[in-house]
This record gives structure tokens, C-alpha cells and sequence, in this order.
């Protein structure tokens, strides 16, 4: 066996848009080896995989420097060699299964087109159930003769996984495979990388911003920002012992790394010292029921159970409850009820002791509030964040426009968005900012409670701290109830006081957040707790 790397880049800058976004970086993956490049979003990981994967032109960049060779011999971004080496040699996993695959296609029919140009002396029909028992697929026929759409976000990204084995590569690029995935289906990704490894003899260039994720499947792992690489090593040194203040920073945003409740550490971009912030004081609050449930459940139109079973919650001034559980467990169903955007089909659901239905014009209504799970797709995108909190402003407020704009700039400001951010239309947002401006948004009502949709599911490890700071600071200086959905266990025991698991739309346990987190009574949240990726004890704690 060559003691050379399979893949070796060195001293590569890549330009996009005239401007250099990659670095003069240094990467080399062994022959059988897995590999991690960790960042943030915007570090340049993604580019780095269509460089090794020669579609960096399909964006419209170049590489401007450097070199790369795969298995000894150069490949410039134009060679020819590409159409031999693409699929057949290197493979790439994306990082959006959903909008990867071609809506209106059968899976069938779409991995059956990657086997004919990968693979063109095989059975196709055979091959095609091939690929989907190598990853485990459940249902094979049944998938094959489904949409994207009527699949699940891990079987989804099954597919990708199995469409990428089609050409037998020796390198495999995933590009966040897991990003979004329920903790189990995540796990199960992470497994089945692995032993695809194991079987096939390929290397492995996981892409990732999560290094809990990538300390379970690379033996090394690079740390990139901005473009370059700051730290590269063996994994458990880098997470267990980092070098780089970024790397200290990445590892003590992440929940577990700090007292349940506890303000996060995050880097300071100006200084570059890592700091958590002082909390907040709380101010008091009374004990008021603000939204009771009673025996209530939804049953949607021609489904054959309910997708929220029988269940009954009072949510209390001051309190904060987790609701944790996979995808189709019901949650999202629940805040839906309890902001009142969705009438159950049968119970009642009480806000201050009055029935809840019939009020959603009504003055009330401005005291419950939602933060939505996706960031940008909250937002209006025509509109700026100044624009699009001065409308809640002016409908509850009964502002000016001009006093309603002065307003929300204040109240941008309060969430922590830059001012030279607060005219600028979505689209030029981070998604962190977009998510400050939901809150923003939530917030200009005055509310006594917030309903947080997976607030945080979509954002970096480091933007994740800071919005769970901002609502921790939140709700201790103006007495806000919070009720945060959430798949990430870390993120619910760190913030909440109370939690509720769900499963199939049912309730499994229930208490205090502490105790299910830490000695849970029901299998389900021992499987939870089990699938959740989590560093290393030696990991650095928060400076």
C-alpha cells in the first residue's frame, strides 16, 4: 500500500466573485482515512469540497494558486480527467438532500440514471436495490417508487449516499450529511459512514460545523475560518487539547460544555479573547397561568391517528419547558396550539382563563409570540429588519412610522443585530442575524410568552450560543415565559427548567429537565440521550 496520500492539496487559494475566499490551505487524506473540516459557515469548507470534487467553476470560481494531486498526480480544475475521475473515483454527498434531488423524478429513476453513467455495464434495475440495501434502506421497492418529497430526511439522505456509492469511488466528500437530522437519524448516518468505510476500503472528507459530530467518525480533523485552516491534528488532541483560540471557542459554545442556565462563551471577533457574557438579572415575576391546555389533541383531515394525542400542559409566568423529540413526534403541532395558530380537534385551550379560539385579532394576541424555525424564511424578503419590526410596532403600538422605524432600531439593537445590518434586506443577512431579527420581531408585541421553534437548528455552533444567550438575557430582564422546541437535547437541558419528550404526537416523561437529562425513566429518552453526539470529557470547558 503506497504510503503517499490519495489526496493532497497544497498551498491552494481560490478566488469567487473576484474576491479570495480560500487561503493558501494544506489538505491531505490517506488512502482508507477520514478526515474532518470543521467551520463556520462562510470558513470555506464548502468551496474546499467543490475544489476536491472539481466543480468550483460551476459556481464561478478559480483557483488561483496552489496545487492538487489524487493519488499522485496533478488535477487542475479544467482537466479533461475530470469526467473520468468525478463519480467513479471522487464522490460528493451534498449538503441539501431535499433540493439535491430532482422533485418530480422517482428515486428510482434518478439513481438508475447515476448507475447507466457510472456504471454502464450493469443491471440497472439490480444495482439500484443494491445500493439501497448497502445503506440500509427499509422499504426498498416502495422507495424506489417514491418522490423526494415522500421520504424522510435520513432516508433522503440514504439515497445521496447510495447514488454516491454507485460509482465504487475511493473518496467519498460529505458535505454536512447530518445537518437538520433528528440526534437518532443522525446517528444512524454516522454509523452507516462508517461502516461503509470499513467495507469498501474509501476515505472519508467529512464537512461539518459540529466537532461533537466529526469526533465520532475522522481520526483527524482541520478547524478552518475565514478561508484558512488555523489547526489541524489528530481528533481527540484537537478536541480534547485545542491550540487555536477559534478552536477553544467552537468547543465551549456547544451547551454541554457549561452549567445548564449558565451564559455561553463566545469569541469576541474584535479582541479575539473568548468570554461569556455576565447574566442577567432577573426581574420578578408572579406564578399566573398564562396558557393552559386541557385534554386537547389534533387529528388531521384523512390521517389514520392523531398527530398530538390526548394531552394536557399549563405554562406559567416565568416558566421555561422544553419540548424535545424527532421528527413527526408532534411538537411542532403542540407550540402550534399554544401560540394559537392551530385549533385542536378536541379539548380546550385557555389563555388567562378565556378560551383561546376566536382571539387571534383580538389585543391578547399580541402576548404570546413565535420564533420560527427557518431564519430566512420567516422574513418578508422585500423587506428590511428595520421595516419588518415597525409593522409589528405600528399594529400594536399605534406609532407613527417614523417613531415606529426609530423603535425597531432600538429594539434591533437590544437583540444584538449591527446597525449597518438593520437596512439591509434579507437575503444580505447571516443567518444568526436573520434569526435576531425574528426575535426582534417577537419581541415588539411586549409578549409575557415565546414559543422558540427549533430557534437554533439552522445556525453555526457559535451563532447558536449567542441567540441562546440573547433569549436566556431575554427572558431574565423581562420576565418572559418560554416554551423552545428542539431535537438537541444539549439545548433543551441547557435551557429549560421543565421538559416534555414526545413520540408519536404522545408524551414519554415528563419533569424536571435536570432529572430526565441526567437519569431519564423511559427507554425512548434513554435512545435520545444515547444518539446525542458529545465531546470528549477532556474537552476544554469555557476560559
Amino acid at each position: 500500500m503506497s504510503t503517499s496520500p490519495l489526496l493532497s492539496l497544497r498551498n491552494v487559494s481560490v478566488e469567487l466573485a473576484g474576491r479570495t475566499v480560500i487561503s493558501d490551505i494544506d489538505l491531505d487524506v490517506a488512502r482508507g482515512e477520514s478526515v474532518a473540516l470543521v467551520g463556520e459557515s462562510g470558513s470555506g469548507k464548502t468551496v474546499t469540497a467543490r475544489v476536491v470534487t472539481g466543480l468550483i467553476g460551476r459556481i464561478g470560481g478559480r483557483v488561483s494558486s496552489g496545487h492538487m494531486e489524487f493519488d499522485g498526480r496533478p488535477i487542475a480544475q479544467d482537466d479533461t480527467s475530470w469526467t473520468t475521475l468525478r463519480g467513479k473515483r471522487i464522490a460528493l454527498v451534498p449538503q441539501a438532500s431535499l433540493s439535491s434531488l430532482d422533485p418530480v423524478v422517482r428515486i428510482g429513476n434518478q439513481i438508475a440514471e447515476t448507475v447507466r453513467v457510472l456504471d454502464p455495464g450493469a443491471d440497472v434495475g439490480k444495482r439500484s436495490r443494491e445500493l439501497l440495501d448497502h445503506v440500509h434502506m427499509p422499504r426498498v421497492e416502495q422507495v424506489l417508487k417514491s418522490y423526494p418529497h415522500e421520504l424522510s430526511g435520513g432516508m433522503r439522505q440514504r439515497v445521496m449516499i447510495a447514488m454516491a456509492l454507485a460509482g465504487r469511488p475511493e473518496l467519498m466528500v460529505a458535505d454536512e450529511p447530518t445537518t437538520a437530522l433528528d440526534v437518532t437519524v443522525q446517528a444512524n448516518i454516522l454509523k452507516l459512514l462508517g461502516e461503509l468505510r470499513r467495507e469498501t476500503g474509501m476515505s472519508l472528507l467529512m464537512i461539518a460545523h459540529d466537532l461533537a459530530v466529526v469526533g465520532l467518525v475522522s481520526e483527524r480533523v482541520s478547524v478552518m475560518r475565514n478561508g484558512e485552516i488555523l489547526e489541524s491534528g489528530p481528533t481527540r488532541k484537537v478536541l480534547t487539547d485545542p491550540e487555536h483560540a477559534y478552536t477553544r471557542a467552537l468547543l465551549a459554545a456547544r451547551p454541554e460544555t457549561s452549567k445548564p442556565g449558565a451564559p455561553l462563551a463566545v469569541l469576541d471577533r474584535t479582541t479575539g479573547e473568548l468570554r461569556a457574557p455576565a447574566a442577567a438579572e432577573a426581574v420578578p415575576t408572579d406564578e399566573r397561568t398564562i396558557v393552559s391546555l386541557s385534554d386537547v389533541s389534533v387529528t388531521f383531515r384523512h390521517a389514520l391517528k392523531p398527530a398530538v394525542a390526548p394531552l394536557s400542559l399549563d405554562i406559567r409566568s416565568g416558566d421555561s419547558i422544553g419540548i424535545v423529540g424527532e421528527s413527526g413526534s408532534g411538537k411542532t403541532t403542540l407550540g402550534r396550539m399554544i401560540v394559537g395558530a392551530l385549533s385542536p380537534t378536541t379539548g380546550t385551550v385557555l389563555v388567562d382563563g378565556r378560551p383561546w379560539a376566536g382571539r387571534a385579532k383580538s389585543g391578547r394576541r399580541r402576548e404570546i409570540q413565535m420564533i420560527f424555525q427557518d431564519p430566512f424564511g420567516s422574513l418578508t424578503p422585500w423587506r428590511t429588519p428595520r421595516e419588518t419590526v415597525a409593522e409589528v410596532l405600528r399594529r400594536w403600538h399605534s406609532l407613527s412610522r417614523k417613531a415606529a422605524l426609530s423603535a425597531a432600531g432600538d429594539l434591533l439593537d437590544d437583540v444584538g443585530l449591527p446597525v449597518q445590518a438593520m437596512d439591509r434586506r434579507p437575503a444580505g443577512l447571516s443567518g444568526g442575524q436573520c434569526q435576531r431579527v425574528g426575535i426582534a420581531r417577537a419581541l415588539a408585541s411586549e409578549p409575557r410568552l415565546l414559543v422558540a421553534d427549533e430557534p437554533t437548528s439552522a445556525l453555526d455552533i457559535s451563532a447558536q450560543a449567542q441567540i441562546l444567550n440573547l433569549l436566556m438575557r431575554l427572558r431574565a430582564t423581562h420576565g418572559l415565559a418560554l416554551v423552545l422546541i428542539s431535537h438537541d437535547l444539549s439545548v433543551i437541558r441547557h435551557m429549560t427548567d421543565q421538559a416534555i419528550v414526545m413520540r408519536h404526537g404522545e408524551i414519554v416523561e415528563s419533569g424536571s429537565s435536570e432529572k430526565i437529562f441526567t437519569d431519564p425513566v423511559e427507554q425512548y429518552t434513554k435512545e435520545l440521550m444515547a444518539a446525542t453526539p458529545t465531546l470528549p470529557r477532556a474537552a476544554h470547558a469555557p476560559a
